[in-house]
């Protein structure tokens, strides 16, 4: 979270080459004959689509920050692919956990009493529980899945219906509209990230039969609010 200032670009896109750097020089070091690697991205690396639904098949990316520095680490992994050595991009949601991430920012929010709108409202948020993210990747290795996968929940909402029900389940109101131009001026590049539209399904999970515990974004919210 925050501004996408020059030197955070530089330190962010650091952190990622040296990452791979380093698990290819691992390989090499340890002549490993068979790997699989693990990557963590994000669903930031598709284009900004108010309509589609975006699988796993979906070619076109995005010009955002987020989007090139996703697309150039997948790049870098991929550059590493062999018959011993298998990828597995996993492509993050919006990441439901009582521990940091996106909800702490957003109950403080509520606490506040100005959530809401933000925008249009009409962008799509797709967001993933933690226990299902921890339960994806284990299923992801069982079941040998590679390639890019996104790490969703199969029923993405709005951000005004994702707001709703998160000042309900808060029990606080979520009255407050926030203007994209706003956002724009306070975060800068970094505002895409909420008013951008990304309506994921996560096909080859749906596919291979993994079984979501929470696909539904209330129960998610409760579990982690109410437990």
């Amino acid at each position: 979270m925050g501004l996408w200032t020059g030197n955070k670009k530089r330190r962010v896109l650091d952190s990622r080459a040296d990452g791979v750097h380093k698990t290819k020089k691992i390989i090499q070091q340890h002549r490993l004959k068979k790997s699989i690697i693990l990557s963590a991205s994000g669903i930031g690396i598709y284009n900004n689509n108010l309509k589609d639904i975006i699988t796993e098949k979906s070619i076109e990316t995005g010009d955002t920050f987020v989007s090139k520095m996703s697309q150039k680490l997948e790049k870098n992994l991929n550059s590493l692919s062999s018959q011993q050595i298998k990828i597995i991009n996993l492509r993050f949601g919006i990441v439901l956990s009582k521990k940091g991430g996106s909800l702490s920012y957003l109950k403080l929010i509520y606490n506040l009493g100005i959530g809401g709108r933000i925008g249009t409202g009409n962008q799509w948020w797709s967001w993933i529980h933690i226990d299902d993210l921890s339960n994806s990747i284990i299923h992801i290795i069982k079941k040998q899945l590679y390639g890019p996968i996104n790490i969703t929940s199969p029923n993405p909402n709005t951000q005004k219906s994702f707001a709703k029900i998160l000042g309900k389940v808060l029990k606080r109101p979520s009255l407050i509209y926030t203007p994209a131009f706003v956002l724009k001026i306070v975060l800068g590049q970094f505002s895409s990230e909420l008013i951008d539209s990304k309506k994921i399904s996560p096909d080859l999970l749906i596919n291979s039969n993994f079984k979501f515990q929470y696909s539904n974004l209330k129960d998610a919210l409760e579990n982690i609010f109410n437990e």
